[in-house]
C-alpha cells in the first residue's frame, strides 16, 4: 500500500514538471523564434517490493516509478512580415550565431535585431550578431538602409557589407536553452556547422514566431490539474485505509 503512495507521489512530481514547462510556454509564447519546451515520461526502476506468495513463502517484484524528461520542439513556426530592416526571419534549417561579451557563442531562431550606438548589429540581448566569418556586421554610417537577400547576404546603398552566419547542429539534444537562444553543451567538444549556402533561405523584414500554440497549451494545463487532483485523492484514500489498519491491529491484544 505504500508503494502506491509512492507511485502516485512520483506521478505528482512529473506532473508538476509538465505543468512548469506548459507554464513556460505561456510566458514566452510571443517571442520571436521561441521553441517549445516539451516532457515526456517514461518507466524507470524503483526498487523491489516483497509481497506474500504462496507457501508461506515471500516473493519480490521490481516496481516501476515514471520519469519526466525535459526536451525542446524544435520545429518551425510560422512567417510574419515586419517592414523592419533589422528583423530576419529563417525558413530553413539552422541558427543564427549571436557572441557575448564573454565571447561565447549562442544560437537563435529569434532575428529582431537592431543596430547599437558603434552601428554594431545586435540581438535584443546586446550579443553581436557574426557574420559567415564569424565576425562582428558594422553598419557603414549614413550608408543607407539595410537590404537583406535570402542568401543572408546584408548591403547598404548596394555596396556588400557581409552575410549573416547561419549555422546548425545536426544532434540538437546537445543544445542547451540560454538567455536568448541555445548553446552547445560545453563539455563537449563540438562546434555547430556551417549551413551550405545553397540551402539558406532568410526572409528580410520577417520574423519567425513562436511554435507555441497557446489553446493547446491551455488545454494541457487543464489535464494537468485534472491528473493531479486525481492522484491526490488516491494519496488521500490509501492514507486513511491504512489509518484504519493500524487503528484496527493496534486495539488486538
Amino acid at each position: 500500500m505504500l508503494n502506491g503512495i509512492y507511485q502516485n507521489a512520483s506521478s505528482m512530481d512529473g506532473l508538476e514538471s509538465w505543468n512548469n514547462a506548459i507554464a513556460q510556454n505561456l510566458a514566452q509564447s510571443s517571442n520571436p523564434g521561441y521553441k517549445k519546451a516539451t516532457l515526456s515520461f517514461e518507466g524507470k526502476a524503483n526498487g523491489m517490493i516483497g509481497y506474500q506468495g504462496s507457501f508461506e513463502k515471500t516473493l519480490f517484484r521490481e516496481t516501476i516509478a515514471a520519469s519526466g524528461k525535459d526536451g525542446i520542439d524544435f520545429s518551425a513556426g510560422g512567417v510574419h512580415s515586419t517592414s523592419i530592416p533589422t528583423d530576419f526571419a529563417l525558413e530553413s534549417d539552422g541558427f543564427f550565431e549571436l557572441k557575448t561579451p564573454e565571447g561565447q557563442l549562442v544560437y537563435t531562431r529569434d532575428g529582431q535585431f537592431k543596430i547599437n550606438g558603434d552601428g554594431e548589429l545586435v540581438s535584443k540581448q546586446g550579443y553581436h550578431v557574426m557574420s559567415d566569418a564569424r565576425t562582428v556586421i558594422q553598419m557603414t554610417p549614413k550608408g543607407g538602409s539595410l537590404v537583406g537577400k535570402s542568401d543572408g547576404s546584408l548591403s547598404q546603398d548596394g555596396r556588400p557589407l557581409a552575410i549573416l552566419g547561419v549555422r546548425n547542429v545536426d544532434d540538437k539534444s546537445i543544445l542547451l536553452r540560454s538567455h536568448g537562444g541555445f548553446v552547445i553543451d560545453p563539455s563537449l567538444a563540438i562546434d555547430a556547422e556551417s549551413v551550405e549556402p545553397d540551402r539558406i533561405m532568410v526572409r528580410h523584414a520577417a520574423l519567425e514566431e513562436s511554435n507555441v500554440t497557446s489553446t493547446k497549451e491551455m488545454v494541457d494545463l487543464i489535464h494537468v490539474s485534472r491528473a493531479f487532483q486525481l492522484n491526490q485523492q488516491v494519496i488521500r484514500g490509501r492514507d486513511d485505509l491504512i489509518g484504519k489498519a493500524i487503528q484496527s491491529l493496534g486495539g488486538r491484544v
